[in-house]
């Protein structure tokens, strides 16, 4: 038997997924880590974005 509170639960730790940033920590744009890890998550069929 399923239980709604867990699920819930369940729902908002998938919601708050960390957002890869396209900025380092200086403020600079670094899109190497982020076309990265877009890259793996769609096995390779993400557009690479440069701007």
């Amino acid at each position: 038997m399923k239980n709604r509170k867990r699920q819930r639960e369940n729902r908002r730790l998938k919601h708050k997924d960390e957002r890869l940033e396209k900025y380092d920590g200086w403020g600079h744009k670094d899109l190497t880590p982020y076309n990265a890890i877009r890259q793996i998550e769609s096995n390779g069929r993400a557009e690479i974005v440069l701007k």
